[in-house]
């Protein structure tokens, strides 16, 4: 009934830097400027992926906002929390959280792309020119860091599970 983190205690440290990193590079990734908006070659504007969903909303793209919120704010957020909670559970929960967690690696890298495609679907050419900023860099660090973290508490979870079966 032990978990993980009880079965594998030296590789919990490990973990946990890994993880830290993933939920820092999250962090700055949607804070730090994603995006610099040149218009008219005049204007210029820098927008995160939080600033960017804050004037999706504002200008009545909220559907738009929404969808960009869930995939690139709260199912990030959802994987970290889920691998924390699938390397500390007992045994009889983690039967519970292995799928959603193995789910969530299967979409890792749909919040880059929705990004990806709000970048490129507001190029206009010589009206409106986007030039990528560390945020989306840091953001896209964050989704493989979090990739990385569910693999390998995937794979141990996979040994446990091994090494009870007669």
């Amino acid at each position: 009934m032990s978990s993980l983190a009880e079965r594998f205690p030296r590789r919990t440290i490990g973990l946990a830097v890994l993880w830290a990193a993933a939920a820092l590079t999250l962090a700055a990734g949607l804070v730090l400027p994603a995006v610099r908006v040149t218009r008219l070659r005049l204007v210029d504007e820098t927008l995160s992926v939080l600033s960017g969903i804050g004037a999706l909303w504002q200008d009545g793209a909220w559907p738009l906002a929404i969808v960009i919120a869930l995939f690139s704010v709260a199912f990030p957020v959802a994987k970290l929390v889920l691998a924390a909670g699938l390397w500390f559970a007992p045994q009889r929960q983690r039967g519970l959280l292995h799928p959603l967690v193995a789910g969530a690696g299967k979409w890792s890298m749909l919040d880059v792309l929705v990004v990806a495609i709000v970048v490129a679907s507001m190029q206009g050419g010589f009206l409106v020119r986007l030039q990528p900023a560390i945020g989306i860099y840091l953001f896209a660090a964050s989704t493989l860091l979090a990739t990385l973290l569910t693999r390998l508490i995937d794979r141990w979870q996979h040994q446990a599970e091994t090494d009870r079966t007669p």
